[in-house]
């Protein structure tokens, strides 16, 4: 596998949608940073002031998008790489001198993660190189930080492990690339719509015309479509399952249980790498 993982590295350093992917990602990082910066000005804010620094959250708001979008970043690349190994028959030529299936399928899948985690970084420093200086330093607990930093890694590897599942299964590119770009958008539409009806208020205040044209706040009702009880659970788990739900919760930094979101994480990724490893090994490569 060592010999896998050398071809796979050198290869990915000559790649241009790799590095595409990370200039995108160190481009984003220091145009979030600059374009924050810019509307703080535009509403007269006193970044000098450590009072409003801390307030506002300023660089943490930006700093920690990126997991808003890497899982598109993900799908893009990795089965661009994989179906192009297809295309260019190079899978069916590693096992045919003697690597053994497992072996190509795990070197894909760690060279996927290590380039999706590359991207990832990319974004970070570049938004922390541009941000400190012109929003100030990250004001939120240290904890609360790295916890929503490694627990963005695991979900990485959650979002990798999908998307190698997919391509390594599919012998055709163009396949491949429309079902994971178009499943992560599926995924993000479906955590956005959870993540809605969690956000639901349990009462809704109404306003109505009183006779003389004043408008008066009318008396709180319950709201038909908050969830309670077991179908909370089960919304609240669902959102906490899904890769783009957590790729949600840590872009703003909302989630309360970081240890259930990475062991979720951990799960989906060990599930889909063993159901992918096992379908791979009885696939017809001819």
């Amino acid at each position: 596998m060592t010999k896998l993982l050398s071809a796979n590295f050198l290869r990915l350093w000559r790649n241009n949608t790799f590095w595409g992917s990370l200039g995108v990602c160190v481009g984003l990082g220091a145009l979030a940073a600059l374009g924050e910066f810019r509307f703080q000005v535009s509403l007269g804010a006193d970044l000098s002031a450590p009072e409003v620094v801390q307030a506002k959250a300023l660089l943490e708001g930006q700093f920690f998008e990126y997991a808003a979008f890497i899982g598109i970043l993900a799908a893009e690349f990795i089965s661009l790489f994989i179906g192009t190994e297809y295309s260019d028959g190079a899978i069916r030529n590693k096992i045919v001198v003697g690597q053994s299936r497992l072996s190509v399928y795990f070197a894909n899948l760690v060279t996927g993660f290590a380039a999706s985690l590359l991207c990832m970084a990319g974004y970070m420093l570049s938004c922390l190189a541009v941000g400190a200086p012109l929003l100030g330093w990250f004001t939120k607990p240290a904890p609360l930080l790295l916890y929503a930093i490694l627990g963005s890694v695991v979900m990485l590897a959650a979002f990798c492990a999908i998307f190698t599942f997919v391509s390594m299964n599919c012998s055709k590119k163009s396949t491949s690339v429309v079902v994971c770009l178009l499943g992560v958008f599926v995924l993000l539409i479906l955590a956005v719509v959870i993540n809605g009806r969690l956000e639901a208020p349990e009462f809704i205040t109404g306003y109505e015309m009183s006779v003389n044209g004043e408008i008066a706040q009318a008396v709180p009702e319950p709201n038909p479509h908050y969830l309670t009880g077991v179908k909370r659970e089960v919304y609240q788990l669902l959102y906490d399952l899904l890769p783009t739900g957590q790729s949600l919760q840590y872009a703003m930094l909302g989630f309360t249980d970081p240890a259930k979101l990475m062991g979720l994480s951990a799960l989906v990724a060990a599930v889909f790498s063993a159901a992918g490893a096992a379908l791979f090994r009885r696939k017809d490569l001819k």
